[in-house]
């Protein structure tokens, strides 16, 4: 069984959420409300523990984005897809997109070590694991935290956010364009490590790459987990094989 990010990062920390569950229902919040999030007392108390002190306001907005994101998992049902070989390569080969979700918060991971990227304009590629999905803020749109890095010699991972609508229409005038075509006219998921084509791997090269594949591969989670077997049950996530 492989790690979850959520497990590595959040396994502990998992046992203040209720609380935290309980102080937004009492103010009256949904759980997708992150500005409602980070103003309830647990949330706050949870920060002042976890944020070193003297961290600026980039560093305060991360950890921010990573608890929010984390409960709104553990709030959801913690349901993590898990992608085989044969479903990532159907998602890479479709053309078909959606921003729909069977879940209001779920965890997509991705077989080990066959998509790369880089977490940051010129850093280093890292294994991508997989992605943390739920819905955006705009009709129609997914918000994703991509996680890179993880690996057992490694306490942390590197995490990358981006909130969009994966489709050919032109972009609105409150929304912001992702482009998702490579500059050298390559096709989306082409492998961009030396020797890449060989080892069977892929690459994700830009923002907009990382959402078209998860529309992508939203379109091959069955609809009712009844339909399928689970790998296992845990006691914070639940586990579900995507062949």
């Amino acid at each position: 069984m492989r790690p979850t990010p959520f497990g590595v990062a959040f396994g502990e920390i998992a046992q203040r959420f209720p609380a935290i569950a309980e102080a937004l229902q009492q103010e009256g919040a949904a759980p997708d409300d992150r500005d409602r999030f980070v103003l309830v007392e647990p949330v706050g108390r949870l920060l002042s523990e976890i944020v070193p002190e003297g961290a600026g306001a980039e560093a305060m907005e991360t950890h921010v984005l990573l608890l929010h994101t984390a409960f709104l998992h553990w709030s959801s049902g913690g349901a993590v897809y898990r992608i085989g070989e044969q479903a990532l390569q159907r998602a890479i080969a479709t053309q078909h997109i959606t921003g729909a979700a069977p879940q209001p918060a779920l965890y997509l991971q991705l077989p080990e070590l066959r998509m790369w990227g880089s977490p940051t304009p010129g850093a280093a590629p890292e294994p991508l694991d997989g992605m943390f999905v739920s819905r955006g803020e705009g009709p129609g749109t997914v918000a994703v935290l991509a996680v890179f890095g993880m690996r057992p010699d490694r306490p942390g991972f590197s995490a990358v956010g981006i909130e969009g609508r994966a489709d050919s229409d032109e972009a609105a005038g409150n929304e912001i364009e992702v482009a998702a075509a490579r500059e050298d006219g390559t096709a989306p998921f082409g492998p961009m490590l030396a020797g890449g084509t060989a080892a069977g791997l892929h690459s994700v090269a830009n923002a907009g790459e990382l959402l078209l594949l998860t529309c992508r591969l939203l379109t091959l989670l069955p609809a009712d987990e009844s339909e399928v077997s689970p790998v296992t049950h845990g006691a914070l996530e639940r586990f579900v094989a995507v062949e």
